[in-house]
């Protein structure tokens, strides 16, 4: 996945740390604590590193007796929150922020509550950046982290973008800690899970976020794309019947979800590739049937349409088949391969007269396409009309294994009088083009006129067949 799908913006500190004044009569333990707090901070704003480290252990120690024994002091809870995230201790920090927080506003000392709230959100956006930062130096480092890499340096690559990755939770996780369901660390935590294909953690945490945010609108559709890669990863595995399960379950849930009914109509698809006899024919059938439901509302996207027929076609359910295929080619008339395939679902059907209806206009369409002289030959043939099959099977192998002439002009000059190709030509005049080519070491010529819808083929001069397609033969079958 790519980073434009979920949106990572970096915060600005929430503000700088506010320091209260210390009660003077208060718990020993509390007002202690306290001033190793202040202590502390000062060291460290001077550099004196292990002093700092040694003021805020004395602190924590301090303050954690003081809350055991004046938990109504939540000005001095207030200060063992800061303690606890000043030591990295955020998993701690977080609830007794929200103590301090929570017994403060039950006083309704408004100042301290600005304090304390002010002091935990400094914290907070601290972590929440230092996540963004991360995530961002992953995606610059490996920006698809799905793909697989192909050489020394993009392993390097990839292995720098997994430990920004890692740095990235870590820091998110902090964050949550301190501002527990908060949403846009949610969003970005989630962010981080899908980037790395982590689908079910990916959806378990942006499912959170969206408690705290049910009409986010851009949140939906994030889960949405995180469950479709996630049911598309189960069907790359062979996992398909949990496929399968996962997208029944999200169709009955949103049934105008075209992309949903795709993806249940390719696990059904792929599932039937491993099974055989009515097993696999019902798996067509019910791939089939969600890839016309998802046709049905996406009715531009012929894809969808001719995937369906496709698959009724491997169920023999031909009759469906034939809707789906003329559904196709009502959205893409030119399609050659729904032409024929619709053809060769109206044969199954003995709907001969349709078929050779079908086949003819498309061959007119595109008089070039070998395939399509082929299964009209094929219809013809089936349809009892013998002479009409070969015509269009001359025309096939004409177009199969012929090479057109570089000079029609030089080939029609000087025909022998009375000849075929002679009375051809006055007939017909010159070819549009000429093709040369054997069949069972015999040599032909055939000439192709391609604006009239026919073709002669001619032998030492003669011609032994000619192709007319310019309409729609008879059927000896009804």
């Amino acid at each position: 996945m790519k980073a434009s799908w979920l949106a990572a913006s970096l915060l600005a500190a929430a503000g700088m740390l506010a320091v209260t004044g210390v009660s003077e009569a208060r718990n020993p333990a509390c007002a202690g604590g306290i001033q190793y707090v202040v202590q502390g901070l000062t060291d460290k704003g001077k550099g004196n590193t292990e002093d700092y480290q040694r003021q805020m252990g004395k602190a924590v120690q301090q303050l954690e007796k003081c809350a055991a024994e004046d938990p109504a002091d939540y000005e001095a809870i207030g200060y063992l929150g800061w303690a606890y995230a000043e030591t990295g201790a955020f998993q701690k920090a977080g609830p007794v922020f929200q103590t301090s927080i929570d017994g403060l506003t039950k006083k309704g000392d408004k100042k301290k509550i600005e304090w304390a709230t002010t002091n935990r959100e400094s914290y907070w956006a601290n972590e929440f950046n230092r996540g963004i930062e991360a995530i961002n130096g992953a995606q610059n480092a490996w920006p698809d982290y799905l793909k697989k890499p192909e050489n020394d340096g993009e392993t390097s690559l990839k292995t720098e973008a997994t430990k920004k990755y890692d740095e990235a939770i870590a820091s998110l996780q902090g964050a949550l800690y301190l501002k527990p369901g908060d949403v846009r660390t949610l969003r970005n935590m989630g962010s981080v899970h899908a980037f790395k294909g982590e689908w079910a953690k990916a959806e378990e945490v942006l499912l959170e976020a969206q408690k705290g945010a049910p009409n986010d609108a851009d949140l939906a559709k994030s889960i949405a794309s995180i469950r479709a890669n996630r049911a598309g990863a189960l069907i790359d595995e062979g996992k398909y019947d949990e496929a399968i399960a996962f997208y029944q379950k999200q169709t009955a849930a949103t049934p105008t979800d075209a992309d949903l009914h795709l993806g249940l109509a390719e696990a059904y698809f792929k599932r039937a590739g491993s099974r055989e006899g009515d097993a696999k024919k019902l798996d067509f059938k019910l791939a089939g049937d969600s890839y016309a439901k998802a046709g049905d509302l996406k009715p531009d996207n012929a894809d969808l349409m001719f995937n369906a027929a496709l698959a009724y076609t491997n169920a023999g359910e031909y009759a469906l088949a034939e809707a789906q295929w003329r559904k196709t080619l009502k959205v893409r008339p030119e399609d050659a391969d729904a032409q024929v395939q619709l053809g060769i679902a109206l044969v199954e059907l003995k709907k001969f007269d349709e078929a050779i209806k079908v086949l003819q206009g498309a061959v007119v369409a595109s008089p070039k396409n070998k395939q399509l002289h082929r299964q009209l030959g094929a219809t013809y043939s089936k349809a009892g009309n013998t002479t009409k099959g070969t015509e269009e099977y001359m025309m096939y192998l004409a177009l199969q294994a012929g090479k057109p002439a570089a000079d029609v002009a030089t080939r029609t000059k000087g025909k022998a009088a009375g000849s075929g190709a002679a009375k051809t030509l006055a007939a017909e005049g010159a070819p549009d083009e000429i093709y040369d080519w054997e069949s069972d070491a015999k040599k032909y010529e055939t000439w192709a006129y391609w604006k009239k819808n026919m073709a002669y083929h001619l032998q030492d001069g003669a011609v032994v067949h000619k192709s007319d397609w310019s309409a729609a033969g008879a059927t000896s079958k009804k």
